[in-house]
Parts: structure tokens; C-alpha cells; sequence
């Protein structure tokens, strides 16, 4: 008898034990405890929603779940080249372009630094190839209109392209533009 009952009492003890680490637990808590969370398309992480995963696994890129604006011009009243040409490199456009827009307005590229999803502070304005990959995976990211986005990519002191997000299409578009133009920030994680 003693047998059944030591060996009932380890059962009980047991069930007791993962009971009460299992309690208080759910998938909200596996944030707050530093739990890595998998890093897949799709996934909400770090103040965004992964679109692209690069050859390691382990970095990519990560889109803001809505657009910051829907009509804030690219530049800041200012027609002037601001070495923002990279088509695949928009965090070193953006800061190339606040360089020489100024840190003080509204326009795409500011907008983007100036966000502080997921209190991250290295948000940017997407290359025209990062834009182009967004809009590959705007189903998967979400949020987006059928109108035209802005990229980060100048093509000269008046014109820095654009997406659009119905069919596809990168052209040129004025950077004083800002009447229907997208803007939507991303960062590198």
C-alpha cells in the first residue's frame, strides 16, 4: 500500500508542477518572456510583419501593417538632388534625403525615420527593388491601396519613383506629388 501511495503521490505532485507552469501561460506571454518567435513570411515581429527573409534565415525585412500616409509629398518643398539614387538601399536614401530635405516637415522619407513601431527607430522609405519586393507580398503584408507608393529612389532633383500597387508598374513621379502617393515604412531586422 505504501508503494501505490508513494507513487501516487509523485504522479500527483508531477500533474501539480506542470499545472501550475502551464497556468498562467499563453502565446501573448512568449513576448514579454523573450521567447524567439519563428521567423517566417508573415509573421507580426518587431513592430511589423516580415515580407522577405534573406539566404541566412535569420534577417530580412519588415513592413509597417498600414500606410503612414496617403498624400504626403516625397520631398519638402525643396526640388534639389539629394543623393537618394540607391534602387536597393532605402535606409541609406532616407537618411541621404532627410540630409537634405531637412529634419523639420512632412514628407514620405521623414515620415518613415519618425516612426516608432515595435519602438524601433530605424524605419525607412523602401528602395524602388524593396518597394517592388513589398508589393510581391502585399497580400501577405496587407493594408495597401490600389494607388501608387512612393520608393526611396531619386531619379533626378524633380522625379524619385513610385509603384503602383493595382498591376505592379514602377515609373517616375513628381516629388511634389503627394496627392494620392502611398507611403509605407519598413526596416531591416
Amino acid at each position: 500500500m505504501k508503494r501505490i501511495t508513494g507513487h501516487l503521490l509523485i504522479s500527483l505532485l508531477s500533474m501539480t508542477i506542470v499545472l501550475l507552469l502551464t497556468a498562467g501561460c499563453s502565446k501573448d506571454d512568449d513576448k514579454d518572456t523573450g521567447t524567439p518567435v519563428e521567423i517566417k513570411l508573415g509573421a507580426t515581429y518587431e513592430g511589423g510583419i516580415i515580407f522577405y527573409i534573406d539566404g541566412t534565415g535569420q534577417h530580412g525585412l519588415i513592413a509597417v501593417p498600414t500606410d503612414l500616409s496617403k498624400s504626403t509629398p516625397w520631398f519638402n518643398g525643396n526640388f534639389l538632388l539629394t543623393g537618394a539614387s540607391s534602387t536597393t538601399d532605402g535606409s541609406a536614401n532616407t537618411t541621404a534625403i532627410i540630409n537634405a530635405q531637412g529634419a523639420v516637415g512632412a514628407y514620405a522619407a521623414k515620415l518613415c525615420r519618425d516612426h516608432r513601431g515595435g519602438g524601433h527607430n530605424d524605419w525607412f522609405l523602401p528602395s524602388k527593388d524593396q518597394l517592388n519586393i513589398l508589393y510581391t507580398q502585399k497580400t501577405l503584408v496587407g493594408g495597401f491601396s490600389n494607388d501608387i507608393y512612393w520608393s526611396s529612389s531619386e531619379f533626378d532633383a524633380g522625379s524619385a519613383w513610385v509603384q503602383y500597387f493595382l498591376d505592379g508598374t514602377q515609373q517616375l513621379d513628381n516629388t511634389s506629388d503627394g496627392a494620392t502617393v502611398g507611403t509605407r515604412a519598413i526596416r531591416n531586422f
